[in-house]
C-alpha cells in the first residue's frame, strides 16, 4: 500500500460529517504514470476502520484499489481521512533508497530500520525512542559532534549552516544552461532516446517532489501533530 498525500486529493464528496476523497492524482501501479482516478466507494461496506474504493487510471484505463481509512478523529473532528492505493511494487519508502548507498551513514540506516520495525509491531513507546534516535543520527551527520548536548530544536536551527539545501536547484541551473546538451534536447535541437526521456521524467518528478510535495507533506504532518496535541 502507498499513502496518497493530501495535496494529491483533487476533490471530495460528503459522507455524513466526513469529506471523502472523490478524485485523486497518483502514480498508477499499472502504467507508472501520474494519472487521475475517479473513486467509486462502496458505502454499503463502510465500518469504523474504513472503506474500499476503486478507480481507473485516466491514462491507461486500468483499475486500482484504494483504502480510505476512517477513525474517531476524522469522524468527530471532520479531518480528512488517510487514503492508500494498492501498489504491489510499493517499497519501504526511504529505507529501500538509502540502504546500500555509501554516503548514507550506516547508523542512520540501522536506526531507521529499527524505527520502521517497531512501528509495524505497534510498540509506540519504542517507536518514539527510535524516532528520536533517527533524528539525532540525521542531525549528527550534518552538524557533527559540536552540537552534542544541544536540544533537537537547536540542532535543527543550526542545520542550514552545515547543509546547502539550495544545491539541487543550483545543479539544475547548470543542467539547463543554454550551452548544455540537455538544454538543446529541450529545444528539440538534439534527438532524445528512450533512456533520456525516462531520465527527464525522473528529473521532473524529483523537482516537483522537492519543491511542492515534500514541503506540503511536512506542513501537513506538522499541522496534524499540532492539532492532535
Amino acid at each position: 500500500m502507498r499513502e496518497i498525500v493530501p495535496g494529491s486529493v483533487l476533490s471530495h464528496i460528503q459522507y455524513g460529517y466526513l469529506k471523502v476523497p472523490k478524485k485523486i492524482k497518483s502514480q498508477c501501479p499499472s502504467c507508472s504514470k501520474s494519472g487521475e482516478f475517479l473513486l467509486k466507494a462502496n458505502f454499503y461496506q463502510v465500518n469504523k476502520t474504513g472503506l474500499f474504493a476503486e478507480g481507473s487510471c485516466s491514462l491507461c484505463k486500468k483499475p486500482s484499489v484504494f483504502v480510505i481509512m476512517l477513525n474517531d478523529d476524522s469522524i468527530n473532528n471532520g479531518d480528512e481521512p488517510r487514503v492508500y492505493i494498492y501498489d504491489p511494487l510499493a517499497t519501504n519508502g526511504p529505507l529501500d533508497e538509502i540502504q546500500g548507498k555509501k554516503r548514507i551513514p550506516q547508523d542512520l540506516v540501522r536506526s531507521y530500520r529499527s524505527a520502521l520495525n517497531v512501528s509495524q509491531s505497534k510498540d509506540h513507546s519504542a517507536t518514539a525512542v527510535m524516532a528520536k534516535r533517527v533524528l539525532e543520527s540525521v542531525l549528527k551527520n550534518f552538524n557533527g559532534d559540536k552540537m552534542n548536548g544541544q536540544t533537537l530544536a537547536e540542532q535543527f536551527e543550526h542545520l542550514p549552516k552545515n547543509v546547502d539545501l539550495s544545491k539541487p536547484i543550483q545543479v539544475l541551473s547548470h543542467l539547463v544552461h543554454p550551452d548544455s546538451q540537455f538544454y538543446k534536447m529541450l529545444e528539440l535541437e538534439r534527438e532524445i532516446d528512450d533512456e533520456t526521456a525516462g531520465l527527464i521524467m525522473e528529473l521532473l518528478e524529483g523537482l516537483i517532489e522537492y519543491l511542492f510535495v515534500l514541503p506540503e507533506r511536512i506542513d501537513s504532518l506538522h499541522e496534524r501533530i499540532e492539532k492532535k496535541y
